[in-house]
């Protein structure tokens, strides 16, 4: 597990997954970007956002972008779980029916 002074804590699970808990903004975007890049474009990859009590554009870039990269590889960034607070960005925004969430 990583954890950040910013309020944000992911865990990489043995299954391609990342586990997020707590905040995601523009003082934690980077870290999740870099957890998710981390686990390569090779295969498709899964966020658990069931622990996210907060997430600005800062966490939504980052959750976009890693799903153009992996898109473009053919695979696919699976949303897992998501909290209230995901939820009603995702609806905020439309792109509820444009990432793939479970």
């Amino acid at each position: 597990m990583t954890s950040s002074p910013s309020r944000l804590t992911l865990e990489i699970t043995p299954d391609r997954s990342v586990r997020a808990e707590g905040v995601i903004d523009s003082h934690t975007a980077e870290q999740l970007l870099a957890e998710l890049a981390a686990l390569g474009p090779s295969a498709d990859v899964g966020i658990d956002l069931a622990g996210v009590e907060f997430i600005d554009s800062s966490g939504l870039r980052a959750i976009v972008t890693v799903h153009q990269s992996l898109e473009a590889g053919g695979h696919r960034l699976r949303l897992i779980d998501t909290s209230d607070a995901v939820d009603r960005l995702l609806d905020i925004t439309g792109l509820r029916h444009h990432l793939h969430v479970s």
